[in-house]
């Protein structure tokens, strides 16, 4: 956007900005029409003041005027303050002014359209006769009346003259000049040529007054030139100026030495004007008339261009004698011909001849006037020879005397809807073939004649002669008595419901009762009235028996799965539960109607002794079944819990297609805790708890698997009570079992995380010390050989004192070996009780069998 228009466009036109431009504009064709009036002799003087009111208050809205008036009267005076003294002011012709403006502006607003007020002829007639004649004439008689002078006549003559020429030259500018108008002149080229001509006009105007005999036709022909060249709005300005210079020039007695001039001016002093304007503002409105009309024309023909040529379907121009004469893009692709070729073409040409002849005879019956228009499917060749559907539809252009001139065609292609129908047809006759196949029957009850129509099937079905009419009474009568109430009552409520209708009924067929199923839809009209229910009938006895024999046996399996002892679980092949029995609704605190559609693991809680919650154990693929020793625990929802173990079982449709598992859980929580009660007991020692001689040689074994390199080093020390057997002789059997459970509950105080110490039989025990060296193991043999030397048993009143030996080995890579290790502890322990009792002795690789011999011990008292 350039300068200019980016001006005209960010203008704000606020109320005071305009009320003070209207102001000045007053005040300047005031001073202009005063200078006139000072300076002339012989001149009728022109008046705008009024013009220029009359044009504001059109251009006004009604509660403006007030204050547009009093804006303009402000000019006014002060346009006369700058001639006259304040005292020679009558402010009667000021209100005079504005009656005539308002007057002026009313007329205007009833005879001229508001968004175009000058676009023809007739409306410049009527701009003159509301502005330029009445206003003038009520001016005038009120100057004749109200205003004294020497000759009122001459006084009304001059007023009414001056007023009308002001009006004619400034009133059509004033009322088509708008500020998105003036937009225009940003187009350079339009603002030169309007300069140009203006100066012109001017420059040879001023010639033609001062040196011409007969000026005003010179004038006239220049306005003449201005008016075909210009716009409405140039044009007009340019009449505005020229008028003001003849004015200027007129008043300055310019043209006194042709005598031509001189007479017009003494007898007319208006007709110069009225020359000058008349013509060239008729010229101007018919210019701008035929303009206009120009330009409708053209963008009729360019609207109906690009309709034609931008249209998605095919259009052409043909001849009389069926000659393309104009085709379209779109025409051109459905036919695969380029323009040219078409054009060389006929209709004939390209029309399968089966179509032809139809073709023909409408056409024929358009051109004699027998129909106005007419349209048809049709068949054409494309240019790869292929046969395509089309509507056609075609219209007859005439001539001013009515004879043919060219036919519009419009070429829709429904190619891919006539393919659509052949492909329905074919769908309803399949649809038909499988209804009767399929024993389906089709009726429909028309309820505005209250007629219902049978197929075929129908008669079938109810066991009906094909020669009776079908009526309700005829359908009742087929239902058993007891479902014909019920099915009645849903065939009529279903009319006022909003949903399909779907029936079940038993009619009697050959002895033997059939179950039907009716399903309908209701067709309603536009005023959403129900016309008729259209629906089918299926004879449902086979799988209504089928139904009874698959629920009786669904029944027997859901009582089966109730009384077992055992929970079982139905997942699908997305391990969702589909069936839980009361056995495993207990154990999992779920019920049926709660865990269905549910994960499997998310209802079932699983965890093992071990490695606590599982993620998910069970896959529908996992066949196997778990052993009663795996630990397998199941979570009830509500707190508690149950020693399990499962199966899963696969199940398969007849073609092997799989559709989910069935999960046995058994509760073996007893049975897990008799196994554990076995194995502990089996293991372990009664008396004392503590693992037995079988139990303690299976770590020691274990261990031994361990020993892999130098570094790696277990001791094993075997303990002996000493001065047991005089417990057990003094305060009897009974004593000496509590001394043992008192003592092994003592060392297993003295031992580290770990350590094994194990109750081999009768006072004897054994200490396993994993990862242990020689130092650590003397120091903690030492420990109990302290305490429990230190230890006092007491039993009923008595006190009775024990004291242990003890015999160490070291267990590394070279006597990894299960007996020697137990022979070289008990040698250690041996000669530990040997030598004096309540000491620690360490097996050496230099110690014989033999305890005569010398041996190598550390002690403790």
């Amino acid at each position: 956007m350039n300068t200019a228009s980016r001006f005209v466009s960010a203008l704000p036109f606020y109320p005071v900005l305009r009320l003070a431009s209207l102001g000045v504009a007053t005040f300047i064709f005031t001073l202009f029409s005063l200078e006139l009036t000072q300076t002339g002799t012989l001149l009728a003087p022109l008046w705008f003041p009024t013009s220029v009111i009359m044009v504001a208050l059109y251009r006004h809205p009604f509660k403006m005027w007030p204050f547009v008036a009093m804006v303009c009267c402000c000019g006014n005076i002060a346009a006369s303050l700058v001639l006259f003294p304040l005292h020679e002011l009558n402010p009667v012709y000021t209100f005079i002014n504005i009656v005539e403006a308002v007057v002026g502006a009313g007329l205007l607003r009833q005879l001229l359209p508001a968004d175009n007020p000058l676009q023809n002829l007739r409306d410049w007639i009527r701009l003159a006769i509301g502005s330029a004649l009445i206003p003038p004439l009520i001016g005038g008689l009120m100057v004749y009346l109200w205003v004294p002078g020497t000759n009122p006549l001459q006084s009304f003559i001059i007023w009414s003259l001056s007023e009308a020429i002001g009006a004619l030259a400034l009133v059509p500018l004033g009322l088509i000049i708008k500020p998105r108008v003036l937009l225009r002149l940003s187009n350079s080229r339009l603002l030169l040529e309007t300069l140009l001509t203006l100066g012109v006009t001017l420059g040879l105007s001023a010639l033609a007054m001062l040196y011409m005999p007969w000026p005003y036709t010179c004038i006239i022909v220049l306005l003449m030139w201005s008016a075909i060249r210009l716009p409405r709005m140039e044009a007009f300005l340019i009449f505005l100026c020229t008028v003001m210079l003849v004015a200027l020039i007129m008043a300055n007695n310019a043209p006194a030495h042709h005598a031509s001039t001189i007479a017009t001016a003494a007898n007319a002093s208006w007709l110069p004007f009225v020359l000058i304007l008349l013509p060239a503002n008729i010229m101007t409105m018919v210019m701008y008339a035929f303009r206009a009309g120009s330009k409708h024309i053209i963008e009729s023909e360019e609207r109906f261009r690009n309709a034609m040529e931008y249209s998605a379907i095919g259009m052409a121009l043909v001849s009389t004698e069926g000659q393309w004469l104009q085709v379209n893009k779109s025409l051109c692709q459905f036919l695969g011909y380029n323009a040219d070729e078409l054009c060389a073409m006929t209709f004939q040409q390209l029309t399968l001849p089966e179509d032809l002849d139809a073709d023909l005879r409408q056409r024929s019956s358009l051109i004699n006037g027998e129909i106005n228009a007419y349209s048809m499917e049709k068949r054409y060749y494309t240019r790869q020879g292929e046969v395509v559907w089309a509507l056609l539809a075609v219209s007859l252009v005439r001539n001013p005397d009515s004879s043919p001139l060219y036919f519009i065609a419009q070429i829709e292609d429904i190619n891919e809807l006539k393919k659509t129908e052949q492909i329905n047809q074919r769908l309803m006759e399949r649809i038909t073939l499988a209804n009767e196949a399929g024993g389906v029957g089709i009726w429909e009850w028309d309820l505005r004649t209250n007629k219902i129509s049978w197929d075929k099937r129908m008669f079938e079905l109810y066991n009906v002669p094909a020669d009776i009419d079908p009526t309700w009474q005829v359908w009742e009568s087929c239902l058993l008595e007891e479902d014909r109430k019920d099915a009645t009552r849903k065939v009529l409520s279903s009319l006022n419901a909003s949903t399909p209708l779907i029936l079940e009924f038993r009619v009697q067929l050959k002895g033997k009762i059939r179950h039907i199923r009716s399903l309908a839809n209701r067709v309603v009209n536009k005023h959403g009235e129900v016309e008729r229910l259209l629906g089918i009938n299926i004879d449902m006895t086979e799988v209504k028996e089928l139904n009874e024999a698959l629920f009786q046996e669904k029944e027997r399996l859901h009582i089966t799965l109730d009384a077992i002892g055992e929970a079982v679980v139905c997942i699908d092949v997305d391990m969702n539960i589909t069936f839980m029995n009361p056995v495993a609704e207990n154990m999992s605190g779920w019920t049926q109607h709660e865990a269905l559609n549910k994960p499997l693991m998310s209802v079932l809680h699983l965890s093992t002794s071990e490695t606590g919650l599982m993620s998910g154990p069970l896959s529908s693929s996992d066949l196997a079944h778990s052993s009663i020793d795996e630990d397998l625990i199941l979570h009830s929802r509500y707190g508690g819990s149950f020693d399990i173990q499962y199966s899963i079982t696969p199940l398969s449709t007849l073609n092997g297609q799989n559709i989910g598992s069935v999960l046995v859980i058994q509760d073996v929580t007893q049975s897990r805790k008799m196994l554990r009660q076995l194995s502990y007991s089996a293991s372990h020692d009664v008396l004392t708890h503590l693992p037995n001689r079988a139990s303690f040689e299976s770590h020691l074994k274990r261990y031994l698997l361990s020993i892999d390199n130098a570094q790696t080093r277990h001791s094993l020390v075997f303990i002996d009570l000493d001065r047991f057997k005089a417990v057990n002789d003094n305060a009897g059997h009974a004593a000496g079992d509590a001394l043992l459970r008192e003592i092994s509950v003592l060392m297993l105080s003295l031992l580290r995380k770990g350590d094994i110490l194990a109750r081999l039989g009768g006072d004897e025990f054994g200490l396993l010390l994993p990862n242990c060296c020689k130092q650590d193991a003397i120091d903690i043999a030492q420990r109990i050989v302290k305490s429990v030397g230190a230890y006092h048993f007491t039993w009923k009143d008595s006190t009775h004192h024990v004291g242990v030996s003890a015999g160490i080995t070291f267990i590394h890579k070279e006597n990894a070996d299960l007996t020697e290790l137990l022979a070289q502890a008990d040698m250690a322990c041996y000669a530990s009780k040997h030598t004096g009792r309540g000491r620690v002795s360490v097996y050496s690789d230099g110690l014989d069998a033999t305890p005569r011999l010398q041996t190598r011990f550390s002690q403790k008292e």
